[in-house]
């Protein structure tokens, strides 16, 4: 038989999560905290599968690429419970968030080309952040990092919307999914009690309904990967390679492009 506390042991993680511990089965801390990440995982790999066939920009593949990193160290994370893991899902927020804003900062600059003053500042950041946070272990330094980057990534956004032809409905549909996902991010904080109550006491087979964190991932998923579609989409009709959204299965979006440079 497992342990009580599950396969995985004794939670080691700066954070535990609303979710109750090992409640679905003993082989996952946190069940749907856990599957929600799926979100993250197959549209990145999809985009990162078409960016290579059709030879999409460096900078893009890198973006998918983190949002799958995130992904996994994000399953990862809340199936054990463990600090490594943890490490594996919070540091990669902060490098694809890098990522994210030098492909919005570097929207007007030629194609395949590389800044790198930008580059090497960024990565210096980064590498403060993983440092400090490695050392301080304090949660509340790593949030206030990223969202200082995700600041500037939404000016960047509105920047772009503002001067260069662009998808208005794509990045809205990112940013209010996202911000949704947060919005339910921090009622799961601040309410948790309330919400495993209303869970164990009223909602039987449908308290997964009202597992607010595992709602995060999905909108924060979904809304990171528009976001990333956007930037490459508002770069691709720059450059004047005609970039075209197309759904799979009438519902999921994705990006193809057809390479033609712009004059």
């Amino acid at each position: 038989m497992p342990p009580v506390d599950g396969i995985w042991g004794t939670p080691t993680s700066t954070i535990d999560w609303c979710e109750e511990n090992y409640h679905v089965t003993p082989l996952i801390a946190e069940f749907w905290n856990t599957i929600s990440n799926v979100i993250f995982i197959v549209p990145s790999l999809l985009m990162l599968g078409i960016g290579t066939i059709e030879g999409h920009e460096e900078r893009f593949q890198w973006c998918h690429f983190s949002v799958f990193t995130v992904g996994f160290g994000s399953w990862c994370f809340h199936m054990t419970l463990l600090y490594s893991m943890q490490l594996l899902d919070e540091l990669p927020m902060i490098y694809g968030a890098a990522f994210h804003l030098y492909s919005d900062i570097e929207v007007t600059s030629p194609l395949n080309h590389k800044n790198r003053p930008l580059q090497i500042g960024l990565a210096i950041y980064c590498a403060i952040v993983t440092a400090f946070y490695l050392l301080s272990k304090h949660v509340i330094f790593f949030q206030v990092s990223y969202g200082l980057l995700v600041t500037l990534m939404v000016f960047s956004s509105v920047r772009l919307m503002l001067y260069y032809e662009h998808n208005t409905l794509l990045y809205l549909t990112g940013l209010v999914t996202y911000m949704s996902g947060f919005v339910l991010w921090n009622l799961d904080q601040h309410f948790c009690g309330n919400l495993q109550l209303i869970r164990k006491e009223y909602l039987g087979v449908f308290a997964p309904i009202f597992q607010l964190h595992a709602w995060w991932h999905i909108l924060a998923g979904t809304g990171t990967y528009l976001s990333v579609l956007f930037s490459a989409h508002t770069r691709y009709l720059y450059l004047g390679m005609k970039p075209e959204i197309k759904f799979w299965m009438k519902v999921w979006p994705y990006l193809r492009l057809r390479k033609q440079k712009k004059e």
